[in-house]
């Protein structure tokens, strides 16, 4: 693997088949992925005991899995030289996703682990998959919520020194764009709804050349910038521009 590669685990709701879903992956592997030497996906589902109605395990459910999900991992990795690259629950049941190489015993592997759970039924197979798809199409969140996923990882790392989402603050914006045109429109279209002017610049990207830098006061909260971002983001959509993130100051007093 890359040497510039993390692991970046996070999770998202969904929906699978209509019926709820929690979707877990590595979102970093996509900067790399496909990998031409891990060419099979291998899934294993396991089947809840005792689902909650909406189809989510409930009580010391969670921490079984959890066990089963390390055991497999570790094993996985040691035998197969597998990836482990994400996991989904819904309708009872949790699946589990790897990337491999090498197939050679792939079932005698999860049937030693399992051994150890005989209290849970499961299933797996295995499937030629050079591109990736069911990473890309199935795992990966679609933009928005890739988008989303992203507003929840800033919001952390302010909690985590202490920040109250609840206070307005500055909360800066970066928009690019292809063309002057585009990028002036754009900004018409805000000044309307508050945001001021910080810096009209240009970046390296050969694509999106123009950056527009704007700010408006507002909450820190999930809900607050979620609304904000999404349409910011769906904006720039639309004027053929890209949304770059945010930032803001920690407010803790």
């Amino acid at each position: 693997m890359h040497r510039d590669y993390q692991p970046d685990w996070d999770i998202y709701t969904c929906s699978i088949e209509d019926n709820p879903a929690i979707i877990g992956l590595d979102l970093d592997l996509r900067r790399f992925a496909p990998l031409k030497d891990k060419p099979h996906a291998i899934f294993i589902s396991v089947y809840l005991n005792h689902p909650r109605a909406d189809g989510f395990p409930q009580g010391d459910e969670f921490a079984m899995l959890g066990e089963i999900e390390d055991s497999l991992v570790e094993q996985l990795e040691v035998k197969l030289n597998a990836y482990f690259v994400g996991r989904t629950i819904s309708n009872g049941v949790r699946d589990f996703y790897f990337y491999t190489g090498n197939t050679l015993l792939h079932d005698k592997a999860i049937a030693d682990v399992m051994i150890n759970f005989p209290a849970y039924r499961y299933d797996y197979g295995v499937k030629e998959d050079r591109t990736w798809e069911l990473y890309f199409d199935f795992l990966l969140p679609d933009v928005q919520e890739f988008q989303r996923i992203q507003n929840r990882k800033v919001l952390r790392m302010l909690k985590k020194y202490g920040d109250i989402g609840e206070k307005e603050r500055q909360i800066d914006h970066w928009i690019h764009f292809g063309r002057e045109g585009e990028r002036e429109q754009y900004w018409l279209h805000v000044k309307q709804d508050g945001f001021r002017l910080e810096e009209s610049g240009r970046s390296r990207d050969p694509e999106y050349p123009l950056v527009l830098h704007i700010s408006r006061r507002d909450r820190a909260d999930e809900h607050s910038i979620d609304q904000v971002v999404m349409y910011l983001w769906e904006l720039a959509r639309e004027m053929n521009g890209r949304y770059d993130g945010w930032e803001t100051t920690i407010i803790s007093s």
